[in-house]
């Protein structure tokens, strides 16, 4: 036996001995990749754990226990596929691989992969990565990493049998604690998902222009793709998401609404995707809709995780690498046109796609005049009894219209408010609206006129002034008798009969 195979032994049975002595862990998947560092050539060593219910957790990199390790779904990236099939794989074009779409996004070049596996149960996985290509994995690399799994059999057997009790053991405590959990809710009456439940509420507008962007909406609804709302401030671009959802096959689920623009970008991070401690709004609208508005002042991270996530349906948690996987529809509004932004290089292009499948635009007031009225009369009389409710003077309702709203719906709720206030009787006078609307300037209608210069007088008979004003007309319009009848307002027969009398030679047209 060589020294290099001598040694290759010792080392193995120095790592069995360690094993053996211990039940921890991640002393147990450390110990392991500290190994596979040492005798095969790469650039880094992961181990990960299999779980019970099939998702991966990093227990330990080159050597380094993993804090908080990153937590994959069942089936996700190289882990979920050697715990899939129970077989070691290696690849030297990793971008290309669908088998490792997670590390080909980490700027991984090859990778071998070896399952931590005794008698058909796999416990766990050992990765052998290359960050770039001046290493190839081969099959003697995998048959090398097996044979060392296959010698450490007793040790991976007893943590086998420990991870086996400690499941079952973690298994019925859950299930103790979601008795509890719902035994509580069952005597509250309250669910998480229904403290976010909605009803529709009906959007007013009687316009065309609404009338043609709720058409849009509806064709929409129960398509569960994504939707992008743009609009002013104030024009309803979350009662529309609202209806998109209630409409939807998600309306019994949750809907969920946040504003980029309220948050910094770490209290955006933990509110949209959680924490270790709390669920993100995309995991408790799982199965129903999360509502982003203010999506323009998003930041660049947020980003970058939200892109992630509505490619893969697969989220990261703030301050950690821990994964948790949710389905939810994804509607997006900004008062500002993401296009613009991405041309600057602000937002993402490809989240611009993904956020806007269909693009959905909320109409200002001033380009809606005629709900002005329904608008403004539906605020006056909200939640009011029949015997207070008020109405308008038809002064009031002129100065409503012809008001350009620079802040929309809620300029008018606001404005509407006050008068009811104010008017002691019961109904609502110009003089009770807001100054800036009693001293409105409208705009005049310009209409086209026509100038007339002044001439100097000449006494002319009316059939000469009509013959002038014809064979003007016919001048102008390049001699065409047809078009000159129609100007003139008379038939051709007659212009002809008229130009023949006055001693005008011509050609009949065909």
């Amino acid at each position: 036996m060589t020294t290099s195979a001598m040694n290759q032994k010792l080392a193995l049975e120095n790592l069995s001995s360690t094993l053996f002595l211990s039940l921890d862990e991640s002393h147990f998947f450390n110990s392991i990749n500290k190994h596979f560092a040492a005798h095969l050539s790469c650039h880094q060593v992961l181990t990960y754990k299999i779980l019970e219910n099939g998702q991966s957790q990093l227990m330990s990199v080159n050597g380094e226990s993993a804090l908080n390790g990153a937590l994959l779904e069942k089936g996700i990236g190289a882990a979920g596929y050697v715990a899939r099939t129970k077989k070691g794989y290696f690849s030297n074009t990793v971008e290309r691989d669908p088998v490792f779409t997670l590390e080909a996004a980490q700027g991984i070049k090859a990778e071998l992969c070896l399952p931590i596996s005794v008698d058909g149960v796999v416990i766990g996985s050992v990765h052998c990565q290359m960050n770039d290509s001046t290493k190839e994995f081969s099959r003697a690399d995998m048959t090398l990493g097996m044979s060392i799994i296959n010698s450490i059999s007793g040790p991976i057997q007893n943590m086998k049998m420990y991870l086996a009790s400690k499941n079952l053991n973690e298994t019925l405590l859950r299930t103790i604690e979601l008795k509890e959990k719902e035994l509580q809710e069952s005597r509250s009456g309250l669910k998480l998902q229904d403290t976010f439940r909605i009803i529709e509420k009906e959007i007013i507008g009687r316009s065309v222009a609404m009338k043609e962007l709720l058409a849009l909406v509806d064709r929409v609804c129960d398509k569960d793709i994504s939707a992008f709302v743009m609009g002013e401030a104030a024009t309803g671009k979350e009662m529309i998401a609202r209806r998109i959802h209630c409409r939807s096959h998600r309306r019994d689920r949750a809907f969920v609404a946040i504003d980029c623009s309220t948050m910094n970008e770490k209290q955006l991070d933990v509110e949209i995707f959680g924490d270790e401690n709390h669920m993100g709004m995309l995991e408790v609208a799982n199965f129903g809709t999360l509502f982003i508005n203010s999506t323009e002042t998003m930041p660049a991270n947020i980003q970058n995780k939200l892109m992630q996530y509505m490619t893969s349906k697969m989220g990261i948690k703030a301050g950690s690498q821990a994964f948790f996987k949710s389905d939810v529809r994804v509607i997006s509004a900004s008062t500002k046109d993401l296009m613009d932004l991405v041309k600057a290089g602000s937002f993402r292009e490809d989240l611009y796609f993904a956020l806007s499948t269909v693009v959905l635009k909320a109409p200002a007031l001033r380009e809606r005049k005629e709900d002005i009225e329904i608008l403004a009369n539906f605020f006056l009389n909200q939640n009011k009894v029949p015997t207070a409710q008020k109405s308008f003077s038809t002064g009031a309702v002129k100065a409503l219209t012809e008001y350009s709203w620079s802040g929309n719906v809620r300029e008018l709720q606001n404005v509407v408010e006050r008068a009811f206030i104010l008017a002691e009787g019961m109904i609502i006078e110009k003089l009770h609206l807001d100054q800036n609307i009693q001293n409105a300037e409208v705009l005049p209608v310009v209409e086209k006129t026509i100038i007339v210069k002044n001439a100097e007088f000449i006494h002319v008979t009316l059939e000469e002034l009509e013959k002038g004003h014809i064979m003007s007309t016919l001048e102008n319009l390049g001699g065409n008798k047809t078009k000159t009848a129609k100007v003139l307002g008379i038939t051709v027969k007659t212009l002809y009969n008229k130009l023949h009398s006055y001693g005008v030679e011509f050609d009949k047209e065909a």
